[in-house]
C-alpha cells in the first residue's frame, strides 16, 4: 500500500502539500492540486479515514439507535434516516437495541467509542434519559424520535402526537356505532403507547361510555403474537367486542389473522383498526384502516435537525410535533346493532 510520502514524491511536491490537498485545508493551486490526485490515483493511494477524523474532529458518521429493528415501523423509519444521512454525506451505525436497557447502554458505549458525530435515538423507556444525559455531557448531538423523554428539554426531538391519534381512532371507532371496543396495546413503558392508550380512554369517556380493564389488554409479546393472543382474550368474553383498536398495525394484523381462524367475517363480524400505517397495512387483507404516522417525515425531519447541529452545535434546539391521519379502509364497518 503507498504512503502519502510516495504519493509526494511521484507528484514533486511536498508531503506537507499533499496533506493539504486530503485534507482541503489551506491553499494549493489548481496545478498542483491536480499532480497529487493523479499521483494518488496512480498509486492507488486511501487516505486513513481515521486520522482524518482526529484532525477534524469528525467521523462523517451517525449512531442510529431504535428499539427493534424487525417491526416495519422502526425498519422504516430507520431507512427514511439513513437516505436523508445519506443524502447529506453522512453514513449510519444503525443498532437494535430490542427493548433491552443493558443492549442499549452497550451500543450508546460503543457509538461513543466509535466517535459518531451524532446520535438519533428512539429510547427503550423512562431510564434511557440517563443515556441520552451522558451523550450530551460529550458534546455528541442527539434527536429524539418517536419516543419522547420529557425530562430531556436540552435535546431535539421529532414526535406525532400519540395521544391525538388514538382519541381520533376511537372516535371515528365510537362515531360509527360501536361501543363495546377492545384496545390491544404493547408494553405501557413506551411513551407513545402510554399517550395512546390515554387518548382512547379520554374518547370513551367523552361519549359517555365507561372504559373498562376488562376491554384493554397490553403485554410484552412479540407484536403480531400479542395481537392474536389478546384478541383471542376479547372474543372470548360475552358478549365479545364489535371492534378492536389495536395500537400498532403488527398487532392489528395478528387479529386478523385470529379472526380469519375464528371463521369471522371482516368487517361484518368485527371491525379492525391499527395504528401506524405500515406499508403492509394497505396490503392485507382486508386492508387495514389505521391512524396513519408521517413516517418518512419523522425520519427526514430527524437527519434534518441533527445535520443542522452537527454543524453548528450551540443552534437552539427544537421539538417537532407531526400530525397523524384517520385512513379509512375496509376493514372497518358501521355498527347498528344485532
Amino acid at each position: 500500500m503507498a504512503t502519502i510520502k510516495q504519493v509526494a514524491d511521484y507528484a514533486e511536491v511536498s508531503v506537507a502539500t499533499v496533506s493539504r490537498v486530503i485534507n482541503n485545508s489551506g491553499y494549493v493551486s489548481q496545478d498542483l492540486q491536480q499532480r497529487v490526485h493523479h499521483a494518488m490515483d496512480v498509486l492507488n493511494y486511501q487516505p486513513s479515514a481515521l486520522a482524518q477524523s482526529l484532525r477534524s474532529q469528525r467521523t462523517q458518521v451517525v449512531g442510529v439507535l431504535i428499539p427493534q429493528l424487525d417491526q416495519p415501523f422502526f425498519s422504516a423509519l430507520t431507512f427514511s434516516i439513513e437516505q436523508a444521512l445519506f443524502a447529506n454525506d453522512y453514513r449510519t451505525l444503525i443498532c437494535s437495541s430490542e427493548e433491552n436497557r443493558e443492549k442499549e447502554d452497550a451500543y450508546i458505549d460503543m457509538l461513543t467509542r466509535q466517535r459518531v458525530d451524532g446520535v438519533i435515538f428512539a429510547p427503550t423507556g423512562r431510564q434511557s434519559a440517563d443515556n441520552v444525559r451522558y451523550l450530551l455531557e460529550r458534546k455528541v448531538p442527539v434527536v429524539i424520535v418517536d419516543r419522547d423523554l420529557s425530562e430531556i428539554r436540552e435535546v431535539n426531538r421529532v414526535l406525532t402526537d400519540n395521544y391525538q391519534g388514538g382519541y381520533d381512532g376511537m372516535r371515528y371507532l365510537l362515531e360509527i356505532g360501536h361501543k363495546r371496543i377492545g384496545i390491544i396495546g404493547a408494553p405501557v413503558y413506551s411513551e407513545a403507547m402510554t399517550e395512546r392508550i390515554r387518548g382512547t380512554q379520554q374518547a370513551l369517556i367523552d361519549f359517555g361510555v365507561e372504559p373498562t380493564h376488562e376491554m384493554l389488554i397490553t403485554g410484552v409479546l412479540q407484536q403480531f403474537e400479542m395481537g392474536y393472543a389478546a384478541a383471542r382474550t376479547l372474543l372470548e368474553k360475552s358478549p365479545p367486542p364489535t371492534a378492536i383498536f389495536a395500537l400498532t398495525d403488527v398487532m392489528a394484523v395478528g387479529v386478523i389473522h385470529l379472526a380469519a381462524m375464528l371463521g369471522l367475517r371482516l368487517p361484518e363480524d368485527l371491525s379492525i383498526m391499527g395504528f401506524d400505517d405500515i406499508p403492509l397495512a394497505s396490503h392485507v387483507v382486508p386492508e387495514l384502516t389505521t391512524i396513519a404516522q408521517p413516517i418518512y417525515q419523522i425520519g427526514e425531519t430527524a437527519a434534518q435537525l441533527l445535520v443542522k447541529q452537527m454543524q453548528d452545535y450551540s443552534t437552539s434546539v427544537t421539538t417537532v410535533v407531526l400530525k397523524d391521519e384517520l385512513v379509512l379502509r375496509k376493514s372497518t364497518v358501521s355498527y347498528k346493532g344485532r
